[in-house]
Parts: C-alpha cells; structure tokens; sequence
C-alpha cells in the first residue's frame, strides 16, 4: 500500500510539474480580461452602488473564513516552502513576491466572481452548465467537491495529527504510532464532525463556525504581533532575502519561476480565488452585487496576509535562526513542529499555545465549511445522500493524512488546476457575452433607471 501511495505521489507530481507552467500565465491573461471587463464595463450598467450591512457580512465572511483559514494556510504554505527549497531557491522569502504578483490580479477575481455571481443569480455549477455545458458543471461540482472537502480536509487532518503527535512527543514523551495516531486523533475529530452535520441544524452549524474561526483568528493575530515585533531585526533579513530570491529565480518549465508557480498555487489554495467558493458563500445572504464582492473581499485580503506574509515571516526567522533546516528529509509533522518551536524560542509557551489553538480550530472550522459547500453544489440530493458523501470523503481524508498525507497535498495542486480553470474560463464567457449585449444596447443601464425613479 505505502509503495502504491508513493508511485500515486510521483505521478501526479509529474503531471502537475507539466501543466501549471503552462496554466499560471492562462490563469493570469484570463482571469485579468475577465476582471477588468467585469468591473469597466460590466458592473457600472448592472449593478448599483450599495453598503455592507453587517447581518449580510457575518454568514457569508464567516462560511469563507472558516473554508480558508485551515492549516492549509500554515501546513500548505510550509510544503510550498519546502518544495522551494529542494529545488534549489534557499530564499524563500522571494515566495511572498511570487504570490502577491499573482494576488494582484486574483483578488479582482474574487471580488468579480462574487458580483458576477449575483448578477447571474446562480452559483457556479449553476451558471457552468448555462454558460459552456451541464455535463462540465457537474464536472466542475464533483471537482470543486473532492477538492474542498478530501483535499483541504486532508491538509486539516494532517495539521490536527501534527498537534498532537507534537504535544504528546516534548510534553508527555510518547510517541505515537500511526495506528495510535489515526485511532486517538483521526477518528475522534470524524465523530465530532459528524455529530454537527448529523444535527442538521443550519444555526448550530454557522455559530460554531463564527466563533471557532473568530477565536482562533483573534489569538494567532496576537501572537504574530508579539512575534514580529520581538524579532524586529529580523524585518531588514527578510526583505533582503525576498529580494534576492525575486532577482535569482530557479526556473520550471517555459522559464516560469518555481516560486511563481508555487505562489500561485498558494494564492489558489488559501484564498480560494477563481474556485467559485467565494461566489457559492455569497448565495447565504440578501446582498446586492457589489456589497456581496466586497465582504469577499476581507476574507481574502486577511487570508493572504496570515498565509502567505505571516507563516513565511516565521519559516524565515526559523531557517536564519538554525531551527528549522528544510535541507534534511522532512514531512508535515517535521515541518509544523518546527514552526511551533521557531514560535515558541521567541514567545514561549504562550505561542506554541496559540499555535495549536489556531490549528486545531481554524481545521476544524475548514472541515465544516466544506459541507455548506458540497449542499450548495449538491442541492437536488436528499440530506441524508449528501451527508454519506461527505462522511466519506472526511474519512478518506482523514486516513490519507496519517498514511499517505503527500499524495493529499499533490493532489490538492492538480484539483486547483481544474477547477479553477473550468470557473475561470465559463466568468470569461458571462464577461464576453455581457459586455456584448450592453455594446447592442440589449442592457439596460440599472443605474440610469434608479435615477429616473
């Protein structure tokens, strides 16, 4: 089986090495051609300016926090890190650079396919299977599934079983085997789960992701505070190391950067711009078009900055430090636990307490959130189909991240390749066509009839 996994591993690594090269500048032209017609053209003739209400925001921002903001943010961002390592890029600080380039025009994605959205009134699938064809958004739905709720579930569970494998090893001295860990750690947080989505109660559901990923949030902003101000002389490293990395790229196919390309995946992966997520938490409340883009828009940006700025500042700090060495064989237990202990030689217990805090809370508010998106998507199904399904792929997941956790994370990459191409390429086509029928006059200007009201 571990030979099977491996072999699984390597050849989905192959595939992604050949295909986003190629897909990173798509990804960009289009998702630029769609952004800038959506907000020149498209959203000035069909939406109205409008203001956020806070009972619009807490659903919807919430939903996208929750999907967000896992250990997918800190464990996946630390396996780009390390990739980009290994091949040869030992500024690894040049990942951030990478990745904010590519966030300047992903961003304007997600807020254009948030209005686009509500301009349609259909989620993703929905206006998939209108705009290009019904078989390709059931594609896209079974895709989108897979991704959000076996991959990003994966990255949580792999983030949940480092915790505590962690703590049991430097406080209680145990070292759990894989069997321990996957009877004592995975199957507890499957039962925990599955004793929310059994509920079927919609209010428990979203509570227990408001405060789960409020609280998380909250405490990891206060520790990262206290961690780069007490490591301020650090700040001129980690800038002249970014620097150096931006100016002496390691290359991968077509001459597109490694880090480039492992940026954007992270930008994907963290942000969930393009994927349709955004657009899907959106259909939870009332907004108008533009109010609904803009709430999008504070889960992002936040996403972003604790993703990609923070858990890079921190692997920095811990490779100049000598306590984090990427060099060495290492895998996601390696690789969170000395992240916990780069924060906790500068924060002591308090921030290794945090740490684990926020992953275990902000996975356990990932794996939830993945079930509102499978209902969304998955909406002529009976309740009960839909919670097997997802059980299922929770307990994939789950086992995959103690016996397999790589292939999780290889597969995480190829599955954004997909559904991020499908989104982006049917959010062109609604782009082209309405620009088109505003052009003809087949439009009419919605402001122009507020006035005249």
């Amino acid at each position: 089986m571990a030979n099977f996994l491996t072999q699984l591993e390597h050849m989905i690594t192959k595939v992604s090495e050949v295909i986003w090269p190629v897909f990173v500048p798509f990804m960009l032209v289009l998702g630029a051609y769609m952004a800038f017609t959506s907000i020149t053209k498209i959203h000035p003739k069909m939406t109205k300016p409008s203001k956020m209400k806070f009972k619009n925001m807490i659903g919807p921002a919430s939903i996208s926090l929750g999907a967000m903001v896992g250990t997918g943010a800190i464990v996946g961002v630390l396996g780009a890190i390390s990739k980009l390592y290994g091949a040869g890029q030992h500024n690894i600080e040049a990942i951030v650079a990478w990745a904010m380039i590519g966030a300047l025009v992903m961003i304007p994605v997600s807020y254009c396919e948030t209005v686009n959205s509500k301009i349609m009134k259909q989620g993703p699938r929905e206006y998939i299977s209108k705009l290009i064809s019904p078989k390709l958004g059931f594609f896209y739905a079974i895709s989108i599934v897979a991704l959000v709720v076996f991959g990003f579930g994966g990255f949580q569970f792999s983030g949940i079983d480092s915790v505590f494998t962690i703590v049991a090893s430097q406080f209680m001295g145990v070292e759990l085997s894989l069997v321990q860990r996957y009877m004592f750690i995975v199957i507890p947080v499957v039962l925990i789960v599955a004793l929310v989505v059994l509920s079927k109660k919609d209010d428990i559901f979203m509570n227990a992701m408001t405060y789960m990923i409020g609280t998380a949030l909250a405490a990891y902003l206060i520790f990262a505070t206290i961690f780069i101000v007490k490591t301020a002389n650090h700040i001129p490293v980690y800038f002249s190391g970014l620097l150096k990395g931006m100016m002496n790229p390691v290359n991968a196919g077509m001459g597109i950067p490694i880090g480039f390309v492992l940026g954007m995946q992270k930008v994907l992966q963290t942000v969930e711009s393009g994927l349709g997520c955004l657009a899907m938490s959106a259909q939870q409340s009332d907004s108008e078009p533009r109010e609904a883009g803009t709430i999008s828009l504070i889960p992002s940006i936040m996403t972003l900055f604790i993703a990609i700025f923070i858990t890079s500042y921190i692997a920095s700090y811990g490779i100049d430090a000598g306590i984090i060495n990427y060099g060495a064989p290492n895998d996601a237990v390696y690789r969170l636990s000395s992240f916990f202990n780069t924060a906790s030689s500068v924060t002591g217990t308090f921030g290794l307490a945090v740490m684990a805090l926020f992953t275990v809370l902000s996975a356990m508010t990932t794996i939830l959130g993945s079930y509102y998106y499978l209902r969304k998507l998955f909406k002529s199904n009976a309740v009960n189909k839909n919670i097997v399904i997802y059980m299922t792929l929770i307990i994939s997941a789950g086992t995959l991240a103690i016996f397999g956790a790589n292939v999780v994370f290889e597969a995480v990459d190829l599955l954004l390749f997909v559904c991020s191409g499908i989104n982006l390429i049917a959010l062109s086509v609604f782009a082209y066509k309405a620009n088109k029928a505003i052009k003809n006059g087949e439009v009419k200007d919605i402001n122009e009839e507020v006035k005249s009201a």
